[in-house]
C-alpha cells in the first residue's frame, strides 16, 4: 500500500512541480489560474498513472508507450478542455489554452521519463 501512495504522491508532486511554473511561465499568472491549473492536475494525473500501471501490470507484452501515449492524450485533451472553457471568460486570462496543455504536459511527461 505504501507504495501506491509513493507512486501516486510522487507523480504528482512532480508534476505540479515542473506544470505550474510552465503555466505561469506561458501566461497564467492570476492566482486563481494557478489554483486551476493544480485542480486540473490533481484530477488527472492519478488517473492517467493508474491507467499506466495496470497497463504494464496487465498488458505487460505492449510496449509502455503504445499504452503511455494514449493515456496522455486523453490528459492534454481534458486538460485543455477545462482551460478552454474557463478561457472563455475574460476574467480568467487564460492564452491559447490548448498550446498551455500540450506544453506543460510534454514537460512533465519528458522529466517522468527522465527521471523514471
Amino acid at each position: 500500500m505504501g507504495y501506491l501512495w509513493e507512486m501516486f504522491g510522487g507523480s504528482l508532486a512532480l508534476t505540479l512541480g515542473i506544470e505550474l511554473p510552465i503555466v505561469y511561465l506561458l501566461g497564467m499568472r492570476r492566482g486563481r489560474c494557478i489554483f486551476l491549473a493544480a485542480l486540473v492536475n490533481v484530477l488527472t494525473n492519478p488517473p492517467a498513472v493508474l491507467l499506466c500501471w495496470l497497463g504494464q501490470a496487465y498488458l505487460p507484452n505492449v510496449p509502455w508507450l503504445c499504452v503511455q501515449a494514449p493515456v496522455e492524450i486523453v490528459a492534454v485533451w481534458a486538460e485543455a478542455f477545462v482551460y478552454r472553457s474557463f478561457a472563455k471568460s475574460h476574467e480568467w486570462d487564460i492564452p491559447h489554452p490548448v498550446l498551455l496543455s500540450v506544453a506543460a504536459n510534454l514537460c512533465s511527461w519528458l522529466c517522468g521519463v527522465i527521471f523514471f
